[in-house]
């Protein structure tokens, strides 16, 4: 245990950047990460003193996935086509359009789903790290991930076949 919120100042400091990249891929907006972000570092602050130092990264992770499930529950997603029109996908570089390109796609999961696949691909956590981060069995989040991974490669193909111009992304 760790006491006093300099430690936590630290914390956000050496890991703010880290904590935001995750909660961008669950949301797919910067703007909507940051309240996110802020939000569940406000609730970590409260509660500071009695989380272990070792699993402090964890633990704010699993407050930013439950405060992600949270505005996912009262805010409606945008229809694609509607996020299609926003990306004027011409004007970016080809990295940058690859991304936005995963990022459009991570949207079409359900929430549960895309934090899982993201625990478990992006931020390599084993399945039973990723259970303790999501709140539940290791058996649902190989299921969660396993569902994810499969739509991910449908929705994959599905804009490969749309696009065949398209070369690596």
């Amino acid at each position: 245990m760790r006491g006093g919120d300099a430690g936590f100042d630290e914390f956000v400091r050496e890991r703010y950047d880290q904590l935001l990249r995750y909660a961008i891929m669950l949301t797919g907006r910067r703007w909507d990460a940051e309240e996110i972000v802020q939000e569940a570092l406000l609730r970590c602050l409260r509660r500071w003193r009695r989380v272990p130092a070792d699993n402090a990264v964890a633990y704010v992770r699993k407050a930013i996935y439950h405060e992600f499930l949270r505005v996912a529950r009262r805010k409606p997603q945008v229809p694609l086509d509607e996020l299609a029109e926003q990306l004027d996908l011409e004007d970016f570089a080809p990295a940058v359009v690859a991304r936005d390109h995963v990022l459009v796609v991570l949207q079409q999961l359900p929430p549960r789903q895309r934090a899982a696949v993201l625990a478990r691909v992006v931020l390599d956590l084993s399945e039973a790290q990723t259970a303790v981060e999501l709140d539940c069995s290791v058996g649902t989040v190989k299921s969660l991930t396993s569902r994810g991974m499969a739509r991910i490669r449908q929705l994959w193909a599905a804009e490969q076949a749309a696009a065949p111009g398209r070369r690596g992304t």
